[in-house]
């Protein structure tokens, strides 16, 4: 591995990435899907890009493997890296290295067929190479440089530039992301760490009669098993309305809500921990149209709001509407839809939890691991890891949760793999602090690609009527507007 001799027992399940990431803390390689779907965790075996979230360890025995560590030398960045820091290729950065070895891997075949490389080669290499950030020409502008062609990094035109706005500025943590050194919520270990699950609904709605935790509570590895009736403060959070219940004790009210959470010695018991929880319903009409949930016979999903399923009503009034539209040569009256949108940023929710008073020495640790390791973080309150968008409410919504005051609780905000708006709304954060108060122990809740997708907030689809009038000319003259 990175010309280093790598004598290793794994078993027969492991894939390749688990062995850089977690047996050889080589966490330069991320995961984004583990279904061989994004294209984020490409390594070079024997000069073939390959996704090891997928490839068999045993099949790299005997094998030459690269990963973005060794790529630079002697602190000597490779060609494709010093090319991505020039064209500002590394934006998030969780796709990075994925990206620069394949195309690591384009360059090298390229080179010793002695074929110059085309921007053609370069898609067709990348088409499986997911990026969310970036929009591509950038990367391949990058490898275009690599390879040895003479590409301009794009500078913006201005009028007259100051000393910073209107010029080209690197990212500060593109250095970090493309030699693999960047650490994402994921990347972290601490010394006696945890592994989380949660149990999910798995129906849209739905009365909870009973949840039995005893089995799962009784399988070796098992830490802690939680439900509603475990959370000492508020069992409720949200961004716009305090109306998402930490775990759900009544009733659910989406497939992705959470009945009870586990931490175990590793993410397979946790995983079966899961299995051996037992959750009775008595399933309820599901909602699933904003027009239909407003009337007066639809099925309501918090019997306790005074509106029924209406949350917010916002009006904005001005002018005459009347007169606008007696003026108007032509009225437009369409109605129009736009579906539900998936953020997809490559990085799943993951949150890591530290307990107040976390002393790593318990676990076989140093008293200055963290610090050895760049955190510099005190833990002399409950804190959270996560890469969020809103750390501030994320520090006070867990507060609140654990029924303490907001100074008692630390967030560390990590570097985030995308978010575009979907890295809002709690996630792992409560769940993990949780567990962590209640065992003691550091806590990872790292969310699968379909628990993610299943979980978190979209992009609401939308219903939208405009009526709006017109002269010939050109000129509007009124506009009536619907939104649900």
């Amino acid at each position: 591995v990175n010309d280093v001799a790598v004598d290793i027992d794994v078993p027969e399940s492991r894939y390749l990435s688990d062995v850089l990431r977690e047996d050889l803390r080589l966490t330069g390689t991320k995961i984004g899907c583990a279904e061989a779907e994004c294209g984020i965790c490409t390594v070079l075996v024997d000069g073939t890009a390959v996704v090891s979230c997928v490839f068999p360890a045993f099949k790299a025995q005997g094998a030459r493997v690269e990963t973005i560590e060794g790529l630079s030398n002697n602190g000597r960045l490779h060609a494709l890296q010093q090319a991505f820091l020039d064209h500002g290729a590394v934006q998030c950065g969780i796709c990075t290295p994925g990206l620069i070895m394949t195309a690591k891997g384009l360059l090298d075949t390229k080179s010793a067929a002695g074929e110059a490389v085309t921007e053609d080669d370069i898609r067709t290499a990348l088409k499986d190479s997911y990026c969310r950030c970036t929009g591509y020409q950038s990367v391949i502008n990058a490898i275009l440089q690599a390879s040895g062609e003479d590409v301009a990094p794009y500078i913006p035109e201005t009028g007259t530039p100051g000393m910073a706005v209107g010029q080209p500025r690197p990212n500060p943590n593109a250095l970090a992301k493309i030699t693999g050194d960047a650490r994402f919520t994921d990347d972290y270990r601490f010394p006696g760490m945890l592994y989380a699950r949660t149990k999910r609904a798995g129906v849209p709605h739905a009365r909870i009669l009973s949840i039995d935790t005893a089995a799962a509570m009784r399988l070796d590895g098992v830490h802690s098993v939680l439900t509603h009736e475990d959370i000492p403060g508020r069992n409720a959070h949200g961004v716009v309305s305090v109306d998402w219940p930490v775990l759900c004790g009544r009733k659910v009210r989406y497939v992705g809500d959470a009945i009870a959470i586990v931490a175990a010695d590793n993410d397979e018991i946790a995983a079966a921990a899961l299995q051996l929880i037992d959750v009775r319903y008595e399933e309820l009409p599901a909602v699933t149209d904003a027009i239909d949930a407003l009337k007066p016979e639809a099925t309501l999903v918090h019997e306790e709001r005074p509106d029924g399923n209406l949350l917010k009503h916002i009006k904005v009034r001005k002018g005459d509407l009347d007169r606008g539209f007696a003026s108007a040569d032509v009225i437009v009256d369409q109605t129009y839809r736009t579906p539900t949108t998936e953020h997809l940023f490559l990085e799943p929710e993951c949150s890591i939890a530290v307990p107040a008073g976390y002393d790593p020495t318990i676990f076989g640790g140093r008293r200055d691991d963290l610090a050895v390791r760049g955190d510099t973080a005190k833990h002399d309150k409950t804190t959270i890891y996560v890469g969020s968008q809103i750390p501030y409410s994320d520090r006070d919504q867990v507060a609140a949760t654990l029924g303490v005051a907001p100074d008692a609780v630390r967030v560390v905000a990590t570097l985030m793999g995308g978010g575009f708006g979907g890295k809002e709304d709690i996630a792992g954060q409560i769940h993990a602090a949780l567990l962590a108060e209640e065992t003691q122990r550091p806590v990872k809740m790292l969310y699968s690609r379909q628990e993610s997708l299943m979980v978190h907030p979209k992009r609401h689809a939308t219903v939208i009527r405009m009526r709006t009038g017109a002269t010939r000319e050109g000129k509007l003259t009124a506009l009536e507007a619907t939104l649900y």
